[in-house]
């Protein structure tokens, strides 16, 4: 038989040697995983960002599963040897591992020195990994630890000695991602992704070690627990990972958990209880459940528990209702509250405690009814991770409903929303813990759909929290024993904004698709104009003909060539028409040869009506140009008048009268590059694609709306034809025309601004003023060139501007971008703050509060 040093180490190359290919199974799920993702997003950039993350995974596959077993054999091997020293501390003290951190400190923000501190919302957003493989693992590793004690010759299970445990799989791999030369977004989506499918393979591994040992006839350790301290005396701080601890009064009993979710007929014997009555333990346990899952999950409750929440409960049942009036009636707003700008509102206080409209959230809009719901749960739950399940839904809602980025209504809705979420926190206590969970996607989509509308009394924000009002009240209403209550409501809310999505998007998909075929079309003109302008008979041209050529003439050749269906070298003939039209223009040359300028100018002129007519354009638009084009043919036209008798090929120049045809300014230097279209000039639209495409609406809507900007105030009417696609002039100063401005504050620094827009993709959010009114508008599509942008506001109402206009509207705060990251996610991340700060050393707390201060 095997001693026990050759059957641990025998279990350390078994999964070493299993984590080769389990990493590359795991990369192959997270690839097919990103490959969905980015099929299903409607933002450009997001799908940019998950096709590179997707490439870059992709390319480090065989080089980090190689890795990933030579790196995790050096750690387990670390990790034994530091456990064959720790097996004589006694248990309840946990040592500490320079190697891989303990479970209770790896979710620190001490343990993520990879990053060095520099990031630390960042290593917050990689701890998730642990605590999205733990549920996985939970009971195959509850076995397995049972089983590695006993290897390791300990008389009970002391978990954070199992060199195999979680997080050295978890932390190896957080490393080897965080170490590779890519942006940090892309570490994190590679966590994100990596995180399911490592839970998953990590199980097999385990079930694998497990029959191992068990052929090995390995008996496992049992756990060892602490007796409740309200036995007698003194009260010590314990180990929540492994159940121990110092101090008198304390007996210890050997037993195995049950399954998660098991709860016994039998009562449990004292020794098994924890004690939540002691605040020291309770901050403990609630840290580990938060961290760790289910390390103590499945433990039993002390009665003195029971005792404290039966006299909780007697007192909720019998103290009178408060006086606490209930938040501004949505029918009585406070005086002059509704008539503020939305933008400019003071936000609203809500939180837990509120008291809510009983018309519209019945009983449970008292906080007593609420209060009376929790403590009843409380007292029916049979485990740790029960009662931990509920304190971190209590926090979690007070953390979102205090979020000043939701409006007020819907921070009550997550309020009203909390019984709900506390019985299903009963049966599945760490819901909160998987994004796809039905649950959490409910309030997250619901905080997400509401960044559509700034205005809690608009007409359109009330039909969109109606048929939330009534998925909650229902909710509420229904007894919860699974997900499945939370994965309906959200299918018909979901159903219901698709209907309103589908509707607005034919329109928008038309706007979208009009400019982007504008932008292609500019693209390919400024190539076109500049061949054109390497061409070597530009000589004596006049700078009027090379403006055309350069910039409408380019932009109708790139127009046949993008809609040619026939693949034609010179589609409707428009490339053969310049060299006619630069001939037409030489002067000395056309007198010379008049009946061939004769026979060329019907075809001529008919073509280029043809080419402008053809890109949409306003025939009077092109007036000025056919006119002075007209000028500069006079003189071969009066010539035919003049010589009747001569033959046209042989006669001669005649002079021209200054009255009639004014000489034109020529450019006699091949080189026309500073006559060349600005191939950074937001692309040419007709008019109706302008009115369709809502630029507009983003124009200021009264005088003095909109300050002009320093050093452009004398330009204000060339500004208007170069820049502004609509051809309108800006307004004139505010204190010109004595109308106030609807923006408040100083104006934004140009260089700030300048940030803002840069910072601005597609999908996200800003406030923008419109008509005399604030709205709430997404950014859904932006030039390639970033000179051009379209926003859609509610309704699929567009309002689209060049960059020149967005900075601008940025600088006087008319156009105020909205942070709408992940509102359950950045609530968890506080609670995760907090119970680090809570429960962690003096010397962790500072940056916690640093990062929540930020």
């Amino acid at each position: 038989m095997a001693s026990q040093p050759e059957v641990l180490q025998s279990c350390i190359e078994e999964a070493a040697k299993a984590a080769k290919p389990a990493l590359e199974r795991c990369i192959e799920d997270a690839v097919a995983a990103l490959e969905l993702a980015q099929s299903q997003s409607a933002s450009a950039a997001e799908r940019e960002e998950l096709t590179a993350a997707c490439r870059a995974l992709l390319e480090h596959k065989t080089n980090w599963s190689t890795q990933y077993r030579a790196d995790l054999l050096v750690v387990f091997r670390t990790q034994a040897a530091e456990a064959a020293q720790a097996t004589l501390t006694p248990a309840g003290v946990s040592p500490r591992s320079p190697g891989v951190a303990s479970t209770s400190s790896l979710s620190s923000i001490e343990a993520f020195s990879l990053v060095e501190d520099a990031d630390v919302s960042l290593a917050i957003e990689s701890s998730r990994l642990l605590q999205l493989v733990l549920p996985a693992v939970e009971q195959s590793l509850a076995e397995l630890n049972t089983l590695i004690s006993a290897v390791q010759g300990l008389p009970n299970v002391r978990p954070e000695l199992n060199p195999l445990r979680p997080e050295v799989f978890a932390q190896t791999l957080q490393q080897m991602i965080f170490a590779a030369p890519v942006d940090r977004a892309v570490c994190t989506l590679w966590i994100k992704y990596l995180a399911a499918p490592l839970g998953r393979e990590l199980k097999l591994v385990y079930e694998r070690l497990i029959n191992q040992l068990e052929l090995a006839n390995v008996q496992g350790a049992g756990y060892r627990v602490l007796q409740t301290p309200a036995s007698g005396g003194s009260k010590s701080r314990g180990n929540p990972q492994t159940g121990t601890g110092q101090g008198a009064g304390r007996a210890e009993e050997s037993f195995r958990p049950p399954p998660v979710g098991y709860v016994s007929d039998e009562p449990l014997r004292p020794s098994q209880f924890a004690d939540l009555t002691d605040p020291e333990v309770k901050s403990d346990l609630f840290h580990d459940f938060l961290f760790n899952g289910a390390s103590n999950a499945q433990r039993g409750l002390a009665p003195a528990y029971y005792d404290s929440i039966e006299e909780e409960l007697k007192a909720l049942k019998a103290a009178r209702e408060t006086a606490q009036a209930p938040l501004e009636s949505r029918s009585a707003p406070l005086s002059g509250y509704q008539k503020v700008p939305a933008v400019d509102r003071p936000q609203r206080v809500v939180d837990e405690r509120s008291q809510l409209s009983q018309q519209v959230w019945g009983a449970y809009g008292r906080p007593r009814e609420r209060d009376i719901v929790r403590t009843q749960l409380k007292k029916e739950a049979r485990q740790v991770g029960q009662v931990m399940g509920l304190e971190v839904v209590r926090k979690l809602v007070s953390h979102v409903a205090q979020d000043p980025r939701l409006l007020a209504p819907v921070r009550e809705a997550i309020v009203a929303l909390e019984p709900s979420l506390m019985r299903l926190a009963m049966v599945d206590p760490h819901f909160f813990s998987d994004e796809d969970h039905p649950g959490r996607r409910l309030m997250e989509r619901v905080a997400q759909r509401s960044f559509s509308y700034n205005d809690e009394f608009s007409t359109e924000f009330s039909e969109f929290l109606q048929p939330v009002i009534r998925a909650f009240n229902k909710l509420n209403g229904r007894d919860i024993q699974d997900a499945q209550p939370f994965d309906s409501a959200l299918a018909t809310l979901a159903q219901h904004w698709d209907e309103q999505d589908q509707f607005e998007a034919k329109n928008r998909d038309n706007l979208l698709q009009a400019l982007r075929f504008a932008e292609e079309r500019q693209t390919l003109a400024d190539e076109i104009a500049l061949e054109l302008s390497r061409r070597s008979d530009l000589g004596d041209v006049p700078a009027l003909v090379l403006d055309f050529l350069f910039e409408s003439w380019a932009l109708a050749m790139a127009h046949a060539r993008l809609t040619d269906t026939r693949n034609q070298v010179d589609p409707e003939g428009f490339g053969s028409v310049v060299p006619d039209l630069l001939w037409s223009v030489k002067r000395e040359v056309t007198l010379k040869r008049p009946a061939k300028l004769f026979e060329m100018l019907p075809g001529l002129l008919g073509k280029l009506h043809a080419g402008l007519a053809l890109l949409g354009q306003d025939p009077r638009e092109s007036e000025t140009f056919f006119e002075e084009l007209m000028k500069l043919h006079r003189p071969v036209l009066k010539l035919r008048r003049l010589k009747s008798q001569r033959d046209a090929e042989e006669s001669g120049a005649m002079p021209l009268e200054p009255e009639e045809a004014p000489a034109p300014t020529f450019i006699t230097d091949t080189s026309t590059e500073p006559r060349q279209a600005r191939s950074a000039a937001p692309p040419w639209l007709g008019r109706d694609d302008l009115d369709a495409a809502g630029f507009e609406d983003t124009l200021p809507t009264a005088p003095g709306e909109l300050a002009p900007l320093e050093d452009d105030t004398p330009a204000v009417a060339e500004s208007a034809t170069t820049d502004d696609p609509a051809g309108t002039p800006e307004t004139q100063p505010a204190q010109q025309q004595g109308v106030p401005s609807p923006a408040t504050g100083p104006a934004i620094a140009p260089a700030e601004a300048e940030r803002l827009l840069r910072g601005l993709q597609a999908g996200h959010w800003v406030d923008l003023y419109s008509k005399h009114r604030w709205l709430r508008a997404q950014l859904i599509w932006a030039g390639t060139k970033g000179t051009l942008f379209m926003f859609v506001s509610h309704g699929g109402q567009p309002h689209s501007m060049t960059r020149r206009s967005c900075e601008r509207l940025i600088r006087d705060r008319l156009l105020r971008p909205v942070d709408t990251q992940g509102v359950v996610g950045q609530a968890l991340d506080a609670l995760a703050l907090e119970a680090d700060a809570s429960a962690g050393a003096p010397g962790d707390v500072s940056a916690p509060a640093d990062l929540m201060n930020a």
